[in-house]
Order: structure tokens, then sequence, then C-alpha cells
């Protein structure tokens, strides 16, 4: 299956190379968190495990695939320091190897006594290194925990990146190892020496600047300052630290407001104080979690935070912000938003969040070749002076130098790209909006936050206009169809990469129920999530180019639809 040409302006973009086998396209930088996959079967099969596609799969999003360069860097360790048979993971800080070692034996207790963390000394290629050994972590467990470790690395992000794994390549013979008695204590200042300085701060103070432009509050986001952004090895990293950060603060309990990012909601159930879910974001729902914080006032109990969305992943609907903002301030809670879809380029939280955590690795670095994530910390906030306090103290910096480089390489034309993004996107919807009126399509709905009931919430917080920028509703929709049968047709005749991640130069189509939620679907469809949804996050290609090939792979699903409903008809008279 070859991929659409990649055209932007009269410049052609080169198309993914494509290896035999399974046509999988991989991605020119082999960083690249994206998977490509041609077939609706073929993501089934990588969600399945299943040997016929994991056999030739080169490449995947890093929190659930292990990287070839990690896989290297681990068996390595293996070979040196590892037991018969033992797997292992490996992390920067000392912090994350114990806490995968106890998310292990919760998860299985009889693994307790054959799980263990030892220190270990690498020395780097990398230019702003001094050559000397650099201490990591790493834990060991026996080969059949394997799946409860990646539960640890897929949730929390904090594992080593492909970048730092590769420059640990050239000198693998030289790892030394510190027995699990003596390990360091000083761990934080090893990681901190990985770090590039002036790249970090280039990202800060690019970010501080974002927030600041064309602000729906400028004498608020005026304040904001580069030491207010804390930086991340990827954004699930983000998420876990600033719920460690809350649960530090206050020991209650945590609300998600919203259907929001499928690990968000998994990470604060694992991790959190009893957290109460609110999956419709409705007005509705907000009038009964308003009567529960009453409930809750009364009886000398609180909350500690809420998380919400702006919008949210993958129905892209936005809650009403202001009406929690206001119940913020009456109960004492922390508002955590996560604008990773609206992005930096188009949406405003500041004036509602206390908290605002942001997946980096989307549409801000927008070349799915690098990932990171960030904590802001807003200096409006009443809980301001303590929660920057508490995250000075227990911040260790992790995102990694070369990793750093290419996000500040990438996510200098951010606001170029966002404004493609926003064309190509809202064009593509418009287009593909008059075919869910159609008795005769396959296509029966379109999530986009111009599309969806609560539209007005979003446009509460998209930013001012100005001469170099207009805000949009970003670059991801969601295509719901009548039939799986249906939404396969489509997907597997629509010519674009395929998998996970967002944000990216190209566009992405993804199965979500049938990756995401392939084990829990009935609940999934509870809140609204079909499992014949496919989500799109729209490239800089062509916009006419696009529109082409979406209606193109929507009318082989119309004409399916029909030969389908012709087959049932004349088999009715049979």
């Amino acid at each position: 299956m070859s991929s659409l040409p990649l055209i932007l302006g009269k410049t052609t973009l080169t198309s993914l190379p494509h290896p035999p086998a399974l046509g999988f396209p991989v991605p020119s930088d082999r960083h690249a968190v994206s998977v490509q996959l041609p077939t609706w079967k073929d993501m089934r099969g990588m969600v399945a495990q299943e040997p016929r596609v994991i056999g030739v799969q080169q490449i995947g999003y890093p929190r659930s695939f292990l990287h070839k360069d990690v896989v290297k860097v681990s068996n390595a360790c293996l070979a040196l320091l590892g037991k018969p048979k033992e797997r292992c993971l490996i992390f920067p800080s000392l912090n994350h190897a114990l806490a995968c070692r106890r998310m292990i034996i919760d998860l299985v207790p009889e693994a307790a006594g054959s799980v263990r963390v030892t220190t270990a000394a690498f020395v780097l290629d990398e230019p702003t290194d001094s050559g000397q050994p650099r201490w990591f972590f790493i834990t060991f467990f026996p080969p059949q925990f394997i799946a409860s470790a990646m539960i640890f690395w897929r949730l929390t992000g904090t594992g080593i990146s492909s970048r730092l794994a590769q420059s640990m390549h050239k000198n693998l013979d030289s790892i030394s190892a510190q027995s699990t008695d003596t390990l360091i204590e000083g761990h934080s200042d090893c990681v901190r020496e990985l770090v590039d300085t002036k790249a970090e701060a280039l990202v800060q103070s690019r970010i501080a600047n974002f927030l600041k432009q064309a602000s729906i509050n400028p004498l608020q986001s005026a304040q904001f300052t580069s030491s207010d952004i804390f930086l991340y090895p990827t954004g699930m990293a983000a998420i876990y630290s600033a719920n460690e950060l809350l649960l530090r603060w206050r020991q209650a309990s945590t609300v998600v407001f919203g259907f929001p990012y499928e690990l968000t909601l998994k990470l604060v159930e694992k991790y959190g104080l009893g957290p109460k879910f609110y999956g419709f974001g409705t007005e509705d729902e907000l009038d009964n979690f308003e009567s529960y914080l009453a409930e809750e006032y009364q009886h000398g109990r609180t909350i500690q935070s809420v998380w919400c969305e702006c919008a949210s992943n993958p129905l892209l609907r936005t809650v009403d912000l202001q009406r929690i903002r206001r119940l913020a301030d009456i109960y004492g809670f922390v508002v955590v938003v996560d604008e990773t879809i609206g992005s930096f380029a188009n949406v405003d939280v500041t004036g509602i969040a206390d908290v605002i955590v942001t997946s980096l690795t989307k549409s801000f670095s927008g070349q799915a070749n690098v990932m990171a994530g960030s904590i802001i910390l807003n200096p409006s906030s009443t809980f301001f002076a303590e929660l920057k306090e508490s995250l000075d103290s227990m911040y260790v910096n992790e995102l990694f130098a070369a990793d750093a480089r290419v996000l500040e390489r990438n996510s200098r034309d951010f606001l170029a790209r966002a404004a493609i993004m926003n064309r190509n996107a809202q064009h593509l919807v418009s287009v593909l909006l008059p075919f869910v009126k159609a008795p005769s399509s396959a296509l029966t709905h379109i999530y986009y936050p111009s599309t969806c009931w609560s539209r007005r919430n979003y446009e509460a917080h998209m930013r001012a206009d100005t001469a170099d920028f207009t805000p949009g509703y970003g670059c991801l929709f969601t295509l719901e169809f009548e039939s799986v049968v249906t939404a396969a047709t489509f997907f597997n005749a629509l010519s674009v990469h395929k998998g996970p991640s967002l944000g990216a130069s190209v566009t992405l189509a993804q199965p979500y129920v049938q990756t995401v939620f392939s084990r829990e679907k009935e609940w999934a469809a509870s809140y609204g999530l079909s499992e014949s949804i496919i989500r799109i996050s729209v490239g800089l290609e062509d916009d006419e180019a696009l529109e082409c090939e979406f209606i193109r792979a929507l009318r082989l699903a119309d004409r399916f639809k029909r030969g389908r409903e012709l087959k049932s008809h004349i088999e009715s008279f049979l």
C-alpha cells in the first residue's frame, strides 16, 4: 500500500520508505514515534501481539513498543549483569526503577523475591558530556513478568529514550554495576549532567512566550516565566510527576471530568486516592459534581484536584472549564488542564488551570521523532507558592540533551505548522460533513471542536487573532461509521500513514477503540466511544490532495455499505 504523496506548496516531501513483508512504512528518523501499519487487521494484530505482525514490525510508539536502540542496551545489560532468562528495563532515575519494581510486585505478588534493582555506570557518546561514567538504574525481573513491567513503562513514560540508548552503544562493553545495597544517593545530580541547558532554556522561553501571545488575560499571562515551566522526557512522565506533586500537596480524592486520554485516567486510578470519573463532561454531570462537592463539604471533606482536557481525546469535547474554575475557587481544589489537543497556539487556559500539562511530543514538536512533556505552574494560582516549592524540591531533569536539541529545533516553526494543520483539518471536516447527513453514506458522525455540542466551551478559550496567526480547532478529528466493517473498509482504503500519536507533519489514521480499548470495548461504548471510530491527525499535506483521498476512501466505504444492504435486501426474498 503506497502512501499519499506528501505535498506542501510546490515542494514534494519524500514519502516514508516501505520495507517488504507487510509493507510497513519506516520513518526516516530512527527515533520516530509513529508506527505505520497498512490495514485494520494489522493494527489489531499489533495490539494483540500476534507473531505475524510483531515479527515484521520495525518501530512503534516508544512507550508501548521498546525501540531497537533501547533493546540493544537492555540486551547488553542482561549479558553483563543479568541472571539466566532475566529481562530488564533501564531508567535515568532511581525512584523510577524502584517504582517499576513496586508495580511488578503489586500486580504479581509472587514476584517479590525475584525482582531486583541494580545501579550501573555507562559512558555516553554525547558532545556535551565529559566522558565520565554516568549512573543509571536497572530493574531486572523474570521473563514471565514482562507484561507487568511494561505497564509501568507505558503508564509513566519514565524509561530511557532511544537517543539516550543510542549514546550508550559505543561503550556497552564498559558497563559496570553497583550492588543493590549500595544504591547511590546523589543520582539526581548525575541525571542533571545529561541535559542541554541552552536548548532547554530556549524551549522554556518559547513556551512562556506562547502563553503570553494573544492571551485572553494579558495581565495574568504576563506573569509567566521560564522558571514556571518544567520539562520531562515524555508527556506521560509529566502527567505522572504532576500526580505525584498533587499527592504530596494533599492526600485526597481526584476527579477526572470529561473523557480523557486513556492513560491519564488509568494513571490517576493507579496512583490516586479513590478517583471519581465523570466521563461525559456534560452540564448534567457538572450539576452532579457540584452536589457531590457540597455534600463532601458538609462532612468536612474536600477533593484534591480536577483533571480535564481542552479538547478531549478522541471525541474532541471541551467541558465547561469556567464553571469548574468557579467551583475550584469555592471548594479549594486544584484544576489541572491538559491542552495538548488545543495546543499553546490555539487555546489559552491560563485563566482556568492551576497546573497545565502538555505532551510536547505532539504538535509542539510536530515531527514525530522526539518525545517530551511539560508541567506549567500558574503564577496566578492560589496554590502556586506551595506547588512551586514542592516541585522545585522533587524535580529531577531527565530530558536527555540530544532530545532537548531536537525538540528545540522542531518547535521553531510551531505556529506556522499549527496554522496549516488548523486549516487542513477544518477543510476536511467541512468537506466530509455533508456525507454525515446522507442516508446512503457509511459516515455517521464527525467529532471536532467546531462540530461538538461543546463548541462554545472550546471557543471561550481560543486565543485572539494576530497578524501572524489565526487560532483554530486543532489538527485532530474523529470519524464514526455505521459499522465496524465499513470503518475497516474506509481505513484500509485510506492512503495515509497509519498509527498512534498526533500532531505530526504527516496525516495519521488510527482505529482508536480497536487499538486503545481492545479489551474494554463495552466500557468505552458506555461513554460514547464506538468501536467503529477512526481518529485522524491531519498533517501538512496539500489540502486538495487530502480532500481527494478522503472522499475516495469514503466512497469505497459507501459502496461497500450499499452492496451489503442490497445483498441483505435480495436475501430477504429468498
